[in-house]
């Protein structure tokens, strides 16, 4: 039996998460483009108004749309191999509306694997149900890859890997189809690669496999790792820059290093208190490039110090948890795997931009959800949390 109530803590966290992010973009854009703050705030309001809209939509409407904008999207992202726009030709512009498919594709691909994983007659401990779980998931994820947006594209794999070992997919077979992929972003670091390959064959031969099938498994996956200068040529030489500069940002700190250094002085001298509101001089001088995007978590710890970003932390986290939490809790198949995958966005995506703007993860470009700014990544992520609230507000009435 279920029951409609209201489920307040989500609107209440994200209400004081968008408003730190609202502070932290103002101070970012308030010396170089002030007008940006303008244009953010009426992404926010598009999006709470689409939060609200998505809330009250029956279940079985957004079940029947599901696949059609699944369909959508992949066209979209078709489309924008061709006639993109923008500094990296990942937007499509109609008139003075420009729109980035890609973060559309995350909330499809979450509707799209609900719908799948939720039908009673897909079993994925059958290979047939996992080879078309794996062709839906992949589909979006190739042409993300072709445009290329690493950082994007890597948001994908973990949406639906933790949406289908939520369904009943083994741990086995989810590190079997994950590996390839994983080798392949290892294979940067020679050391890395090793290290992975050999955790992947000690997981295989714990799993049950023999040790002579796991050694021949963990070769062919390791062949995989030869695909990965294909793929770092497919990328644009800033991003190739990126991923080394991760390694060594000391190497180049006039170059590629120099966001990564900039960031973590930004961080570093926000000490407990931090410098205070519009009082960041990594900031309000523009030393941090993309501060109003992707460093805009070093905008909040220079300017709020450590407590800021342990709040911001404790905000993001609790939103997330609270997530898995309910998707424990609602009856429907459907609703649940909806909450699964909007948490598992969101978590990603905190812990890659976090991981970036530390020092500890590679510069993917991911936006920190709720704070940076651009309008369809906050349009997205708030209409994706009105869709796991109205979701969550059809809760068992035991539970």
């Amino acid at each position: 039996m279920r029951r409609r109530q209201l489920e307040w803590p989500i609107p209440l966290l994200i209400v004081v998460l968008l408003v730190i992010g609202a502070l932290a973009v103002y101070s970012a854009t308030y010396s170089t483009a002030p007008s940006l703050f303008s244009r953010q705030l009426i992404y926010i309001g598009i999006g709470l108004v689409l939060f609200v809209a998505a809330a009250l939509v029956p279940e079985r409407y957004v079940q029947t749309f599901a696949y059609p904008t699944f369909a959508m999207t992949l066209v979209l992202l078709v489309l924008v191999l061709f006639a993109g726009t923008g500094p990296t030709g990942r937007w499509l512009g109609v008139g003075g509306v420009h729109v980035q498919p890609s973060e559309l594709a995350k909330l499809a691909l979450i509707l799209a694997v609900a719908q799948y994983l939720s039908d009673k007659r897909v079993d994925l401990r059958h290979w047939r149900y996992v080879v078309i779980f794996a062709v839906i998931a992949g589909a979006p994820f190739a042409l993300i890859v072709l445009e290329p947006d690493l950082g994007t594209s890597l948001v994908l794999p973990v949406i639906a890997g933790t949406m289908a070992y939520w369904a009943g997919l083994p741990l086995l077979v989810l590190v079997l189809v994950s590996s390839p992929l994983a080798v392949m972003l290892a294979s940067v670091n020679p050391l890395t690669l090793t290290v992975v390959i050999g955790l992947l064959i000690v997981f295989a031969y714990w799993s049950g496999i023999r040790i002579v099938l796991a050694v021949i498994w963990g070769t062919l996956i390791g062949a995989a790792g030869t695909m990965a200068p294909a793929l770092l040529e497919r990328l644009h030489p800033y991003q190739r820059a990126r991923l080394t500069a991760f390694i060594d940002p000391e190497a180049d700190p006039l170059g590629a290093g120099y966001q990564l250094i900039q960031s973590k002085v930004a961080i570093g001298s926000g000490r407990f208190w931090g410098k205070g509101f519009l009082e960041g001089s990594q900031t309000q001088g523009g030393f941090l490039p993309e501060q109003h995007t992707d460093f805009i978590f070093s905008v909040v710890g220079e300017e709020f110090g450590f407590v800021g970003t342990a709040l911001a932390m404790v905000l993001f986290w609790t939103l997330i948890i609270r997530l898995f939490w309910l998707a424990r809790r609602v009856e429907s198949p459907f609703s649940r795997l909806v909450l699964v995958g909007v948490a598992s966005m969101f978590g990603f995506q905190v812990l890659v931009n976090v991981g970036m703007a530390t020092g500890m993860m590679p510069v993917t470009g991911l936006p920190l959800p709720l704070f940076s700014y651009g309008g369809s990544s906050m349009i997205i992520s708030l209409l994706a949390l009105g869709l796991a609230c109205g979701m969550a507000s059809r809760r068992r009435v035991h539970g």
